[in-house]
């Protein structure tokens, strides 16, 4: 059985625990994986909803109750201490009480976790090594679907000098993309426009390329779409696609609940509706691969290194009220990618 991240322990750790164990003469295989605190014992109840939650051993399930039990209460203390009667500044009383979905604090938690304006998993150098079979230079054009903050097509323009039109349908995070293209004297060349994907309005024959990292899954009429995406592209172009793709058949409720922590109504097709459809568009795939591992490395490594900086240095208390439901809303992925009801895909294709 796979650990998951948060017991994981660092390579020097794992040595000297196989360096204690061999001193006092037990073998790796009588060690068991997960051990109970001592004084504590599991109830019927708690094997119970262990596996109904999909876990092999109730211990580890038990042992991950523990640490978000602890969390939350450090939580709920520290958002007293935050409540407390503070006498405002007569600059905060002039403030705009409405605030967006996107917050400076909720870009900042983002930046943190990923590469600076990056907002997937594995940051720079995992778009970049997406991106090597398009073979990328300045003489071609890009359309991104879902481009975030635009992060990922100002790094291809930069290192590879691509220009790329970056397409959000949240109009505030490509707003908040714009000004970072502005900011880093990319806006001819990294455009970062909203764009409503149930209604795309996509020039016929422009663009040498499109690609789409992991955000296809919240796009309705999947058909019409994809059928705008070949539209769009010229003679001989290039499509690279990664996303969600279900596994096994969701009902109605697993959807809503899952739509829930992701607060966007969810479409997710299998793989299999994918190589369908491209195929019936005249794509050529090239490649159709299972890149669930390595995401779960990325998702994991991302989330570990930032809570270790917060044992370190501590929470920003701006960002707290963020932290918790991103991080649930990326737990769940994790579960869903490891309990089987989720792949992530990777498909790249080519159209004559």
């Amino acid at each position: 059985m796979k650990l998951k991240f948060w017991q994981r322990k660092s390579d020097a750790v794992d040595e000297m625990s196989e360096e204690d164990d061999m001193s006092a003469g037990v073998s790796e295989e009588e060690a068991p994986e997960f051990q109970m605190p001592p004084g504590h014992h599991l109830s019927l109840g708690t094997r119970l909803r262990a596996k109904w939650e999909g876990y092999d051993d109730p211990v580890e399930y038990y042992l991950l109750q523990l640490e978000i039990d602890a969390y939350a209460d450090w939580l709920r203390k520290m958002r007293l201490w935050l409540a407390r009667p503070v006498e405002p500044e007569l600059g905060e009383l002039d403030l705009d009480d409405e605030i967006g979905r996107w917050p400076p604090e909720r870009i900042r938690l983002y930046d943190k976790l990923f590469d600076h304006g990056i907002m997937i998993p594995g940051g720079h150098e995992y778009a970049l090594e997406l991106a090597k079979p398009l073979a990328l230079d300045e003489t071609l054009s890009c359309l991104e679907i879902g481009a975030r903050l635009g992060g990922v097509a100002r790094v291809l323009a930069d290192r590879l000098g691509v220009w790329v039109t970056a397409y959000e349908a949240d109009g505030e995070l490509a707003l908040l993309g714009m000004e970072r293209s502005v900011q880093a004297g990319a806006q001819k060349k990294v455009p970062v426009q909203t764009f409503d994907p149930a209604q795309p309005d996509l020039r016929k024959g422009y663009f040498n390329v499109v690609y789409s990292f992991g955000e296809l899954f919240k796009v309705p009429g999947k058909e019409a779409f994809l059928e705008a995406l070949a539209g769009t592209l010229r003679e001989h172009g290039q499509i690279l696609l990664t996303d969600y793709v279900l596994t096994r058949d969701l009902d109605e409720n697993e959807i809503a609940a899952w739509s829930k922590l992701e607060d966007e109504d969810l479409h997710p097709w299998t793989a299999q509706e994918y190589k369908t459809h491209l195929g019936q568009l005249k794509f050529d795939i090239r490649i159709a691969k299972d890149e669930s591992e390595t995401h779960l490395k990325h998702i994991k490594l991302s989330w570990m290194t930032l809570l270790s900086d917060i044992q370190k240095s501590g929470l920003d208390p701006d960002i707290m009220d963020y932290l918790v439901p991103e991080m649930e809303m990326w737990m769940n992925r994790v579960k869903m990618l490891e309990n089987g009801s989720l792949a992530f895909y990777r498909f790249y294709a080519t159209i004559n």
